[in-house]
């Protein structure tokens, strides 16, 4: 289950960013930033938490709002919403190989825009969320992101709640790959919740 629920924390913590953005306009913790978006990069990682840059600390959002959602706490609707969908979504990408290929090209593409000093510059977010926008957008169901009117409003928002969402993807995949499935969120909530706990404490 441990790399079940490093992936899933993936998840939660993509989906957390995303509605603390269209609400709050910002992002609390860098750190999670940052490796939620590096984890774009790493197709071919060794193991689960090279994908997140064996960066544990870096999840401790995610891991936190798993154990939360998975509590019943209302604050988390809409984080669980969004969870949900991506999970759906990240099912449906294995049939779609052309998909897949506009994503990787997108992603090698924006490479080209990193800089040393901010490689996740917001030309890098901006290519991310077109990415997101030419493809994950165009399946069903789509991702309805609630917040307030005027953080939505915003062009740097929108493109950092659609570049957060792909990462969210991209852990909502790997997941798959490590033999999550939607039954577990509901007969293992308890053991996600102990390995999520367990985690946080390393």
């Amino acid at each position: 289950m441990r790399d079940q629920t490093i992936a899933l924390a993936g998840v939660y913590q993509a989906a957390t960013m995303a509605h603390e953005l269209a609400n709050s306009g910002a992002i609390r913790d860098q750190n999670s930033w940052d490796v939620s978006l590096k984890s774009l990069y790493k197709l071919n990682a060794n193991t689960t938490e090279d994908v997140y840059d064996d960066n544990l600390a870096g999840l401790a959002l995610g891991f936190n709002s798993l154990i939360k959602s998975f509590n019943k706490d209302s604050y988390y609707m809409n984080v669980i919403k969004y969870t949900i969908t991506l999970l759906t979504l990240a099912g449906k990408l294995p049939s779609r190989p052309q998909m897949m290929d506009t994503i990787d090209k997108g992603l090698n593409d924006s490479k080209v825009l990193q800089t040393t000093e901010d490689p996740l510059n917001a030309a890098v977010v901006a290519k991310m969320a077109q990415i997101y926008s030419k493809t994950i957008s165009q399946l069903q169901p789509r991702v309805i992101v609630a917040g307030q009117p005027f953080h939505l409003k915003d062009q740097a928002i929108t493109e950092k709640i659609r570049a957060i969402l792909l990462a969210g993807v991209r852990s909502a995949v790997l997941w798959k790959q490590v033999g999550g499935n939607q039954l577990q969120l509901l007969f293992k909530r308890k053991v996600y919740i102990e390995e999520a706990k367990h985690l946080l404490a390393q």
